[in-house]
């Protein structure tokens, strides 16, 4: 974000030269991040019924209460606030498995939450955007389903016939070993889309330093809510505590490089900070509630 702050404040030719790859690129970023990809877990929902039931209300949940909270930012800068609803509403990602293990949680649960809120996400996104941004002059639920199937369900389709060929070579514990690589390979390119994106806005951040600020903050304090909404259903439900840890953790590890996309191809590109925002301030508030976690002996449930 400094750089690209730095690049566009000071070679903003450069940068607009280079925007063109956005798109480009999204669409690559979430090629390789899908590519192994598995849906199969999903064979397992029946086992789970009862907690996935408490999952998809906690997923239904996040996007509202981020709306509420992100109500505080200045209307000036009403992109931030767009920026941390659309951060709210994708699913999560493989680090909801990170902190899974870490805690000592049902691992297949991840699994099964991870491929359940991408399906539900793809279907149920277009309704909540537009009830979350109908009114506003920069949404079009046209683009949106566009940019939805161009950079989201194309890339996921390419990637299950790609594996289809490649069937015999592309086996499950090879595609385990090429993941992490992928991974990185998938985050580089995320920084870069930040890199131009942040550049791009580089005169609205010097007009408004506070920007930042605000985001990180908002968007910190949603995470929090967020992490405390989630305990308290869990302990509600009473579920299991082995079972508690990857619902907690649900709204709190967020796929923002899939809310990157949307930002940036359906809003204004300001939204992006919005996004950047919330990626510099989801890990610390996760870390923070895993030193909570660890420290009243691994759950809440009981």
């Amino acid at each position: 974000m400094v750089v690209g702050y730095l690049a566009g404040r000071f070679n903003e030719t450069r940068v607009l030269s280079l925007s063109f790859l956005v798109t480009p690129l999204l669409f690559c970023m979430v090629f390789i991040m899908v590519f192994p990809t598995s849906l199969r877990s999903l064979a397992k929902l029946k086992d789970y019924l009862y907690p996935m039931a408490v999952s998809f209300l906690l997923f239904i949940l996040g996007p509202f209460i981020a709306y509420a909270l992100s109500g505080v930012i200045p209307q000036r800068f009403g992109f931030m606030r767009t920026g941390i609803v659309i951060s709210s509403t994708v699913p999560p990602n493989a680090m909801l498995s990170a902190w899974t293990g870490f805690l000592e949680g049902d691992i297949l649960l991840t699994l099964i939450i991870q491929s359940f809120t991408f399906v539900v996400w793809v279907f149920l996104v277009p309704f909540g955007f537009s009830l979350f941004f109908g009114k506003s002059a920069y949404f079009s639920l046209i683009l949106l389903l566009k940019n939805l199937f161009l950079l989201i369900v194309m890339p996921f389709m390419i990637a299950i016939l790609l594996k289809r060929i490649l069937r015999r070579w592309m086996t499950e514990d090879r595609l385990s070993r090429i993941k992490p690589t992928l991974s990185t390979l998938s985050g580089i390119i995320e920084l870069f889309i930040i890199l131009i994106s942040v550049a791009l806005s580089a005169q609205i951040i010097t007009d408004n330093p506070a920007i930042i600020a605000w985001g990180v903050c908002t968007s910190a304090f949603y995470y929090v809510a967020s992490f405390t909404v989630s305990i308290s259903i869990t302990r509600l439900f009473r579920i299991k505590e082995e079972q508690s840890i990857p619902l907690i953790y649900e709204n709190g590890t967020r796929n923002l490089s899939i809310a990157l996309v949307m930002a940036i191809t359906t809003f204004r590109g300001e939204a992006a900070l919005g996004v950047a925002a919330c990626i510099l301030s989801q890990f610390p508030v996760a870390a923070l509630f895993y030193t909570i976690l660890r420290r009243s002996g691994g759950g809440y449930s009981r």
